[in-house]
């Protein structure tokens, strides 16, 4: 009877240090916290052009926690502008310092966004363009806070080129868990 105890403590013993080791079968000790998940979707004159993820950059980390925190100045995020991508547009980095030459004219010039409430944790915010002139050729969106001074994610979609009168739409959809 003893040795069926050693035996069954040690055999216990072996398991746990075997599903330690192993990688993915670990038990989670921690609260995992804070996940961002979002997608950016582009449409041109209502067609579906591109929907991907983005990148949320550090400073939109640092306006989570200061939002949530409630702790900090310069209005909700809902500002987005789009990339000329004839001056150069970078793929989004954590540091958001990729090229990036925002429209300020021909219909393309940042704005806030429509805030849409989906559910808790969960949101959207829109914007139209509409092209003033021709030949407009954008890749990369940003949303920032409503003052523009805060950079909150970015996303690099399929090229877009717009003629005078085309739209683009750009939705962001948001969602906290």
């Amino acid at each position: 009877m003893e040795k069926m105890y050693i035996l069954g403590i040690s055999l216990l013993l072996v398991a746990i240090f075997a599903v330690a080791a192993v990688p993915g079968l670990q038990m989670a000790t921690q609260d995992q916290g804070l996940q961002y998940h979002s997608s950016v979707c582009i449409y041109k004159n209502n067609d579906l052009v591109d929907c991907s993820s983005n990148l949320l950059y550090g400073d939109g980390k640092d306006l989570i926690k200061t939002v949530l925190g409630n702790t900090g100045s310069g209005g909700p995020v809902k500002n987005i502008t789009l990339c000329n991508a004839t001056a150069g547009c970078g793929t989004p980095q954590d540091d958001h310092l990729e090229a990036y030459t925002e429209y300020a004219s021909c219909g393309l010039t940042a704005g806030d966004g429509t805030y849409a409430n989906i559910s808790a944790g969960n949101w959207s915010i829109s914007k139209v363009f509409t092209a003033t002139c021709d030949n407009l050729e954008t890749n990369v969106t940003r949303l920032k806070n409503a003052d523009g001074a805060i950079n909150f994610a970015g996303n690099s979609f399929t090229m877009v080129t717009l003629q005078t009168n085309d739209q683009i739409n750009v939705t962001w959809t948001i969602w906290v868990t």
